[in-house]
């Protein structure tokens, strides 16, 4: 799994967990922990890999609406 640099503790924990989770290709994550909502933006490498982003924010922040706007980049 390759890691891309890092933008913030949010995003820290969130790859952390992704890599915990599975190994999948997440790229330029970006975590925006506001006060309702997580919003996540960067690639993912696969749906697969869109989902654990997924799973993993609402592991970090239960209470909160997680909105994945990852875009799903497949090399042809």
């Amino acid at each position: 799994m390759r890691i891309e640099p890092r933008t913030s503790p949010e995003t820290d924990r969130c790859m952390d967990l992704i890599h915990q989770l599975a190994s999948v290709v997440v790229q330029d994550l970006h975590v925006d922990a506001g006060f309702q909502s997580v919003v996540l933006t960067g690639r993912a490498g696969s749906w697969y890999a869109k989902q654990v982003a997924t799973t993993a924010a609402r592991r970090m922040y239960p209470n909160l609406r997680v909105e994945n706007q990852l875009q799903v980049v497949t090399v042809r």
